[in-house]
């Protein structure tokens, strides 16, 4: 197994995206997978940046079935009920979470008064319909 971890600021969004790019298709996940999980985590870390401080963390690991991709910052938390479904259209916020989740698989959040990180997985082949 491979893992990478780096920390980023919004002057270093667009090597977040290029290092998921890069490990997933080292990693041997489909071209349909890498994109998806380029706009999750791109939106992750652009979430950190906007609500977590400033910057955020992130950890990318190739395993045997795919990539998990950890990201986290240091900012107040979520609030205590994040729902589950798409946001109605007036709502300003929302969206990132909802579509990361119907992006990935494994998502698991974790939101203290220090910060918020978020687990996910992409597996390599595409997922059936």
């Amino acid at each position: 197994m491979r893992s990478v971890t780096r920390e980023f600021t919004g002057d270093g969004l667009r090597r977040v995206r290029d290092l998921v790019e890069q490990t997933a298709r080292l990693a041997g996940v489909s071209a349909s997978n890498v994109h998806k999980l380029v706009i999750a985590v791109s939106e992750l870390a652009a979430n950190a940046i906007r609500h977590g401080g400033g910057s955020g963390r992130i950890v990318i690991e190739q395993t045997d079935e795919g990539v998990r991709v950890e990201v986290s910052d240091h900012g107040p938390g979520l609030p205590e009920f994040v729902p589950q479904e798409l946001p109605a259209p007036e709502e300003i916020n929302g969206r990132g979470l909802w579509m990361v989740r119907n992006l990935c698989r494994d998502l698991h959040i974790t939101s203290t008064a220090r910060g918020v990180t978020v687990r996910l997985f992409m597996p390599r082949a595409e997922r059936p319909a």
